[in-house]
């Protein structure tokens, strides 16, 4: 429902557009010397460490936003899915912060509302000035300057800002955090750990991303918008957390992982059985495959088999540990693909109904 209701309004796209790409003498490449056109390899690395950032978190948010309706459908047996969507007061739809919202926080937004299934009245941004952010208002983005509300009123919050202003931002919200609230940040020069101790919470979600100076020559088309990049198939692919090709900006794959256990303490959280987890996991995220699905010891010790719930992992220890969910996604190939795919699919779901529309539009 959201995914048409969105494809029935025009999409309109605020980022800027190249008007010189046919022109080459007016284009920015023409005044360069020789020296400094060797440095160009930085433009698009900066193009594709954001087109990456904001596949990611649609991703994750995407993934997460569809556990809460499965959650919701599994204990509601009597109101299945169609009665979920058509009915507000039946839905339990993932409720998304943007701390800051500049360039990076903009595109994100359009991102999650574009690709990731979400109704823009389940995202609230929290900037100093919210009266800018016209496109997203008239969409239906709740736009405020207050970094309080915007902790307490979400399950996960968007860290768009400067890694010089989170400190000034932990003071101010790290004592109004709750315990089920996922942070989420872009500051790739703060690590997790640090995060941690200014935010006074396990609850940190940071991609970690690798650049190679061996494959600066990888071909990524940096003059396209981050919404055209999204709808290339190619690109998506080059974004996933577990792909093996060389690309621009590499992914660890302890992404991939960290991605895995947020969504098990998201669960855990809506107070499912380690079980339920278990299965919702892989609905969503493998395809419920019969082959080599996840188990219980990959994530527990035989000794807390007797608790009816996952306890609430701690997921900067996720990050620093070697644990056996990566360790199964490694070696089991039908797991490997089955999330591969799942990625791709939450961008291609998008391309499928555009296509339909189009060629069914009156």
């Amino acid at each position: 429902m959201a995914l048409a209701t969105r494809l029935q309004q025009p999409v309109e796209d605020k980022t800027p557009i190249d008007i010189t790409s046919n022109l080459p003498s007016l284009q920015f490449e023409s005044a360069l010397s020789s020296a400094e056109k060797e440095l160009q390899y930085l433009r698009k690395r900066a193009h594709c460490l954001t087109v990456t950032s904001c596949a990611h978190a649609t991703f994750l948010v995407s993934i997460l936003n569809e556990a809460r309706q499965l959650k919701k459908n599994l204990k509601s047996p009597l109101k299945r899915s169609k009665r979920i969507l058509q009915d507000p007061s039946l839905r339990d739809p993932l409720k998304i912060g943007i701390l800051g919202c500049g360039r990076l926080g903009s595109q994100l937004a359009h991102s999650l509302i574009t690709f990731g299934n979400i109704d823009p009245e389940d995202i609230k941004v929290s900037t100093r000035r919210p009266e800018t952010l016209e496109y997203l208002l008239n969409k239906g983005v709740d736009c405020f300057h207050d970094n309080v509300k915007l902790v307490t009123t979400s399950h996960i919050v968007f860290l768009c800002v400067l890694p010089s202003q989170v400190p000034a931002i932990s003071e101010e919200v790290k004592a109004h955090i709750p315990p089920s609230l996922f942070l989420y940040s872009f500051a790739s020069s703060m690590p997790a750990r640090k995060l941690s101790q200014l935010f006074k919470t396990t609850n940190i979600i940071r991609p970690d991303y690798i650049w190679d100076d061996a494959n600066k020559n990888v071909a990524w088309d940096f003059t396209i918008n981050v919404s055209s990049a999204l709808e290339n198939k190619s690109i998506v692919a080059a974004t996933c957390p577990l792909r093996r090709e060389p690309t621009v900006i590499s992914t660890s794959q302890k992404t991939a992982e960290l991605m895995i256990f947020v969504f098990v303490n998201m669960c855990t959280h809506l107070r499912l059985s380690k079980y339920e987890v278990l299965e919702m996991l892989h609905i969503i995220l493998f395809n419920n495959i019969p082959e080599c699905q996840l188990q219980l010891h990959d994530f527990i010790r035989k000794s807390a088999d007797k608790d009816e719930m996952f306890p609430p992992f701690d997921l900067i220890k996720v990050l620093d540990s070697h644990t056996a969910v990566l360790k199964r996604l490694n070696q089991y190939e039908p797991l490997w693909e089955a999330y591969v795919h799942k990625y791709s699919h939450v961008f291609e779901d998008y391309l499928k109904q555009k296509l339909y529309n189009e060629m069914y539009k009156t």
